[in-house]
């Protein structure tokens, strides 16, 4: 799994060895390899918002990854995150879920993917208190 981090806009760079950390983690856990990811930690200026994530269209042409799969783009506000008392290895699990293609939309699937959450973040070292 290649992983393509990118600290913007001034956000803390200290929060990228445990984004990508976090990240390989999980592609370990799910069984992903021989895919791309690109992962952005961003400030308030750029995103009020923990994490967003925008799964790669199957359609959009990638040349430059070869036979590579694109997940997608993670976008980690690691000072918001902090302010609202979230976990970021959380909320870069979550985003990679997304770009997996997990979502939470119904009951069903919230509660697959609360269980991928849960194993990955057990796999961390990180339990439910």
């Amino acid at each position: 799994m290649d992983i393509e981090l990118v600290v913007m806009d001034g956000a803390d760079a200290s929060a990228a060895p445990i984004i990508r950390e976090t990240i390989e983690t999980a592609a370990r856990v799910m069984g992903v390899e021989n895919a791309w990811c690109e992962v952005y930690v961003v400030g308030d200026a750029f995103m009020r918002k923990n994490v967003l994530s925008y799964p790669a269209s199957a359609d959009f042409p990638r040349p430059d990854l070869e036979a590579t799969r694109d997940l997608g783009e993670i976008y980690l506000n690691p000072g918001y995150i902090a302010a609202h008392g979230e976990d970021l290895r959380f909320m870069a699990v979550h985003g990679f879920l997304h770009v997996l293609g997990y979502d939470h939309e119904e009951e069903r699937d919230i509660l697959a993917m609360e269980e991928k959450e849960r194993v990955i973040m057990e796999a961390l070292g990180i339990s439910e208190a």
